[in-house]
Parts: C-alpha cells; structure tokens; sequence
C-alpha cells in the first residue's frame, strides 16, 4: 500500500513542534509561578494567580499527553494508511531530534572562530 512519506514527516514535524512548545510553556509558567510564590508578599491574588498558572500548566501538559498517546488510535480507528508512523515514541523522537538541530544551529552561530586547522599552502 502507498504511503506518503512527505505528509508523514509534515504531520510528525508539527507533533513535534506541538510537544516541544507545550513542554517549554510549561516550564515556562512553573518557574514563572515560583517566582509568583516567592515575590507575593502574602497578596491573596497574586498567590492564586500562581496557583492557576499552574494548574493550567499541568492541565496543558496532561492533555498533551493523552492526545499523544490517543493519536495512533484515532489514526486506527479512522482508517489512516501508515498510522503506525504516528506513534508517541516517533513523535517524540522526532521531537528530540528538531530540538537537537536547533541547539546545533545555536552552537555554529556561536562558534565563529576561524579554523587554524586548515592548510593553507598552495605549493601547486
């Protein structure tokens, strides 16, 4: 049976991208709500404004998951030719290795020393 392999790779990329971002907004908003703990000052409001901060936080991360997780199914249920491609664990590799290439990306823009290893001697 055909599958598309480009439509795969789309549909695992925006997976992935789903899940990386959920995951840093996340982080994001526990470290945001620790620092609203921290700096309250007793204030009422400003503590239960952190506490929703993260009960939306956990709520985002949950339902992330169960989505992950129930996607292969749907993708059963309905019939998708090559739902096994969909799995939590391509997902998430796939997620690992866009979030690697972006740190790469990061560390040949950072690293711009020019190579001394590189022989420049012409003798033709």
């Amino acid at each position: 049976m055909y599958q598309n392999d480009l439509m795969t790779n789309v549909i695992l990329n925006l997976l992935a991208l789903l899940v990386l971002l959920v995951f840093l907004w996340v982080i994001y908003a526990i470290v945001y709500s620790i620092f609203m703990f921290v700096f309250s000052g007793g204030d009422e409001a400003k503590i239960k404004k952190a506490w929703n901060s993260i009960r939306y936080a956990l709520l985002w991360f949950l339902l992330t998951l169960v989505i992950l997780f129930a996607i292969p199914g749907f993708l059963r249920t309905i019939k998708v030719p090559g739902y096994k491609a969909y799995t939590s664990t391509a997902i998430f590799k796939t997620a690992k290795w866009r979030l690697f290439k972006v740190v790469d990306v990061f560390n040949q823009k950072n690293n711009n020393v020019i190579d001394t290893s590189v022989n420049w001697d012409y003798n033709l």
